[in-house]
């Protein structure tokens, strides 16, 4: 694996740094800052799934999809998010050092992470709304399932 130094990207509160749906290229290690990985649902609103910080590592499922097509779209939500950029070879050599079967493991995993990211997304879409949540200039939709009776 290289050792050479990696690119650092920063963003802006607001600002998209995964667009959902796009081709993914490279994945992003958190130094400063936070983000929010969201997923649209069919009307077009973002619904929160995770939050990342410091030290977390993001955008990496693309990896493990056919098409390399991104599952979800990630958003600044700190003034200021500085990501260190990891190229699709940086990872393929990262990857290459794993036996093959801890590589099937992280592939299984990713897949679970998907299937349950997709599930989150369509039981939000059912269970009632709550306030929505505006975070650095995006708009989120918050849902709570309900309680029992």
């Amino acid at each position: 694996m290289s050792t050479r130094p990696r690119p650092i990207r920063q963003f802006q509160k607001g600002q998209t740094i995964i667009q959902e749906g796009c081709v993914g290229d490279c994945s992003f290690k958190i130094l400063v800052g936070e983000v929010i990985i969201c997923k649209r649902n069919p009307q077009g609103q973002l619904i929160p799934v995770a939050k990342v910080g410091p030290g977390e590592i993001f955008g990496e499922m693309y990896l493990f999809e056919n098409d390399h097509i991104r599952t979800a779209s990630a958003i600044a939500v700190s003034d200021t998010v500085n990501v260190e950029v990891y190229s699709q070879s940086d990872i393929s050599d990262m990857l290459a050092n794993l036996s093959a079967p801890t590589r099937d493991i992280f592939q299984g995993l990713s897949q679970r992470l998907k299937t349950v990211s997709d599930s989150y997304t369509r039981m939000a879409q059912t269970a009632p709304a709550q306030p929505e949540t505006v975070e650095s200039g995006h708009t989120f939709i918050t849902r709570k399932p309900q309680s029992p009776q």
